[in-house]
């Protein structure tokens, strides 16, 4: 008996643990302005994966985006992407951002919890309706001036339990 009560709290430990990492933003692609050269480039990748949470990072000079890839676990701090740039003379016109989460209807809104991440889902015309109390894949603009974040929603993909 006490062994089937060790395998059972072992499993619902290990269910407990994957949660936070099933919600989550993973990856972040951002559009700047001032990557001109290779150097500020390489530059800008070291201060990038010096943070903690960052995983990856890809940046492409012609295109001048930058795309991160986060850590499992972690969240998304656009404030701190944009200080990091910073440094290097490096801004961020638009951000995008491919996340896993839920929506939840709080006081007539409607959220994107991604994790420890919270975004305002902004309607748009054209935009896909995505039902409420669903996990979901997005693919959306962030505008994270604001607090709460704002979302606005691109694509989406219901995720199965």
């Amino acid at each position: 008996m006490k062994l089937q009560k060790q395998v059972l709290l072992l499993a619902t430990l290990m269910l407990v643990a994957g949660i936070p990492a099933l919600a989550q933003v993973d990856q972040v692609a951002m559009r700047t302005t001032g990557i001109a050269c290779g150097t500020c480039a390489a530059v800008s990748e070291i201060y990038l994966k010096r943070l903690p949470t960052i995983n990856k990072v890809t940046i492409s000079i012609s295109k001048e985006a930058v795309m991160v890839s986060y850590k499992p676990g972690s969240s998304f701090q656009p404030a701190e992407l944009r200080d990091v740039l910073k440094k290097t003379d490096v801004g961020v016109t638009q951000i995008q951002i491919s996340a896993r989460g839920r929506v939840e209807e709080q006081g007539g809104k409607r959220f994107f919890v991604a994790g420890k991440d919270r975004f305002l889902l902004t309607p748009t015309p054209n935009a896909p309706a995505i039902p409420a109390g669903s996990s979901v894949a997005v693919e959306g603009i962030v505008n994270d001036k604001p607090a709460p974040m704002e979302l606005k929603v691109m694509t989406f993909k219901v995720l199965t339990q």
